[in-house]
């Protein structure tokens, strides 16, 4: 596989294992609203589990295109710079929260009482910020 083949696989890789992180949270907070109540919690258990196996893949891609782009990666100073930078800070702050998410899964799969309001709270969160690590991945690959 020569390098240009492989430098597309990795950023295919990376653009998939995000779509699983995003897209599977947009479907745990929609069904904490409309999902069967008795089974929110166990489908929010497996995502967790979806969300940590894409999480290492999207951190071993992104790794991976930033040593593909390598000295052609605008500065720190520059505004594609402060936008890399602003997401990079963004996604740091998503896995410091996730880790409290995941615990507080499995804590409320525990339960016996009603779950939804905690997992919409929860999953609105992680929508939110995966979203905010979308729109600054699209700014930064078409700006």
């Amino acid at each position: 596989m020569d390098h240009q083949s492989l430098a597309l696989a990795v950023r295919w890789l990376h653009v998939a294992a995000m779509a699983t992180a995003f897209g599977g949270a947009i479907l745990v907070t929609w069904l904490s609203w409309r999902g069967p109540a008795d089974r929110i919690a166990d489908i929010a258990i497996r995502y967790e589990q979806l969300f940590w196996g894409a999480a290492g893949v999207l951190v071993m891609t992104g790794v991976g295109n930033l040593g593909a782009l390598g000295p052609a990666v605008p500065a720190p100073g520059t505004a594609w710079g402060s936008t890399f930078i602003t997401k990079l800070l963004i996604v740091a702050i998503l896995v410091a929260i996730s880790l409290p998410r995941s615990l507080a899964v499995i804590e409320l799969a525990s339960r016996a009482g009603p779950v939804r309001p905690a997992l919409r709270a929860i999953y609105g969160v992680t929508t939110g910020t995966l979203a905010a690590i979308v729109a600054l991945a699209v700014t930064l690959a078409h700006g």
